[in-house]
């Protein structure tokens, strides 16, 4: 039986494999018949099977530009980790502010939209594969940091966030008389 957080981990996945592989694929095929249509697909097929390699490189490059983020911010270093399931970059003793927090989540996913959407705008058609697949994939697989963005600027003035890595702990500070 699961846990609750592995149900919403299952989830999670199950909706970043689902919107890449739907999305992905809806975006080739558009890109051939409005694109290239007539033109021979065979290098076409080649840079659509290149993109499994570069969409797994890019889970490990997320994670290190978590870890990146973590290091301009807090000069600490922060455990990356990869799992059957899940990849993550946390630790248990670095404490974020909201807005360190959102910078540190919300890096990779601002990093790879501003190197990919310039490529899959200016590169030939035939290229556009490549990063069109880690583009969909850099969308749907940064759901897990906006929720915990999400999660985190919920917090009042004065909060505090320790990202584990696949959860984070949120402390809301208290009065007193």
């Amino acid at each position: 039986m699961y846990s609750a957080q592995n149900r919403f981990i299952h989830y999670m996945n199950r909706f970043a494999l689902i919107g890449v592989l739907v999305f992905s694929a809806v975006g080739m095929v558009l890109n051939y018949v409005f694109r290239m249509l007539g033109a021979p697909g065979g290098s076409y097929l080649l840079c659509c099977i290149l993109c499994v390699p570069i969409c797994v490189a890019y889970i490990y490059i997320h994670e290190y530009l978590h870890a990146l983020a973590v290091l301009m911010i807090k000069r600490e270093r922060p455990r990356i980790k990869f799992d059957k399931l899940i990849a993550s970059c946390g630790s248990n003793t670095i404490v974020f502010g909201k807005a360190e927090y959102f910078f540190v989540a919300t890096f990779p996913f601002l990093f790879f939209c501003a190197v990919l959407i310039p490529l899959c705008i200016f590169l030939p058609p035939l290229f556009f594969p490549m990063p069109f697949a880690p583009l969909i994939y850099n969308l749907f697989g940064s759901a897990g940091d906006f929720y915990m963005i999400k999660r985190a600027l919920s917090l009042p003035k004065g909060g505090a966030v320790i990202d584990k890595g696949a959860e984070i702990v949120l402390y809301v500070p208290v009065e007193g008389n």
